[in-house]
């Protein structure tokens, strides 16, 4: 009792599994995370038009450069899904981990593990959180020149989890945006009538906020970088089995402004 874990076919054989798994850092800061979730705790629930907050530099600098250098291209084998809905949705999707790079499969990981979900309750008071590990409509997002995603209240309910969607969380890899090429996130009021929030899709910046029926958002500004210049994004979404009464609505897709609201 007490030993460290062995492994081998050997008697005697003792084999420290730290020499088979080497600890590795977590792509964000363990000790800030606990800062952040006291700093924004209160403005996060007091964010107008909806709960919201946005975190600087949410990883480690070294690991989101090496998860910019990695994230794959639109001509890469990557089963993109293609969402050409102009007006709507033009943008390159995949959630298929099988696909992704080494890195950024395991940063996912990480976003889902035990550590970012207590932070995430920390930080929102939304207790009994659950991971999405089947990523649906989540996991890595790339925008080519031109593309656009309509104004719109995302999808309240996961079938497969059986289970209300309440948080996205999405992460900036664009270390060389600029103004010009537009494309930020925007979020808008609950009637979808009034931008009220602007933010920059900036290099290694997160963007976490609660999502209901009437949360409006997107970056309906197309992206007007460069050819070869994409707008990079991973996109993390959170669940629960209950939601307040004055949250519930039937389930439902994906509700664009301008077509069904």
């Amino acid at each position: 009792m007490g030993s460290s874990p062995t492994f081998g076919t050997n008697p005697g054989s003792h084999i420290h599994c730290d020499l088979i798994w080497p600890r590795m850092p977590y792509v964000f800061d363990r000790d800030r995370l606990e800062e952040l979730a006291v700093q924004n705790a209160a403005a996060f629930a007091s964010a107008d038009p909806f709960p919201h907050v946005v975190i600087p530099d949410l990883l480690r600098p070294a690991c989101a450069q090496q998860l910019f250098e990695v994230f794959p291209g639109p001509d890469d084998p990557m089963a993109w899904d293609q969402f050409g809905a102009e007006g709507y949705e033009v943008k390159l999707a995949c959630g298929d981990e099988t696909k992704f790079p080494a890195p950024l499969r395991e940063a996912i990981y990480q976003l889902n593990s035990g550590v970012f979900i207590r932070f995430l309750e920390r930080l929102t008071g939304i207790g009994h959180l659950l991971p999405d590990p089947h990523l649906l409509g989540g996991g890595l997002h790339l925008i080519r020149r031109g593309g656009h995603l309509g104004v719109h209240a995302d999808f309240n309910w996961h079938p497969g989890l059986k289970a209300h969607r309440r948080l996205n969380l999405l992460v900036y890899l664009n270390p060389d945006w600029r103004p010009e090429y537009r494309g930020e996130l925007e979020l808008w009021d609950s009637t979808a009538s009034e931008r009220r929030v602007s933010i920059e899709p900036v290099f290694n910046r997160a963007v976490l906020f609660a999502t209901r029926s009437d949360t409006f958002h997107g970056h309906p500004q197309p992206w007007a970088a460069p050819e070869g210049v994409h707008r990079r994004s991973i996109a993390m979404y959170y669940y629960t089995t209950d939601r307040p009464a004055e949250e519930q609505r039937p389930a439902h897709s994906t509700l664009y402004k301008g077509y069904h609201v």
